[in-house]
């Protein structure tokens, strides 16, 4: 993590300096309310743009992984197909 640098030990960041960066503005991190640079700061998986020293990725936790079980079924006839016995009732008219 990077260490965030205060000023007179009152937890106020010291501002970048204010010198002009292409295509950065000024921004506020969402977190901590410090002012910073917008190439300082880093998009947090919730939307919120905050300070390195405030960024934590998303919990695994979000995304369970639940391990399905192979189901494995006994076969239901075992034997040929010679064993099997074919009934023809008495009265059958094949017409």
């Amino acid at each position: 993590m990077a260490k965030v640098k205060t000023v007179g030990g009152r937890g106020y960041l010291r501002l970048p300096d204010k010198q002009f960066e292409p295509h950065a503005s000024n921004s506020i991190c969402d977190v901590t309310g410090f002012r910073m640079k917008s190439t300082q700061l880093l998009r947090r998986w919730e939307g919120y743009m905050v300070v390195a020293a405030a960024w934590n990725p998303r919990q695994p936790q979000d995304f369970p992984v639940i391990p399905t079980k192979q189901r494995t079924y006994p076969e239901a006839r075992k034997g040929n197909a010679d064993d099997v016995i074919t009934v023809i009732p008495n009265n059958f008219d094949p017409v």
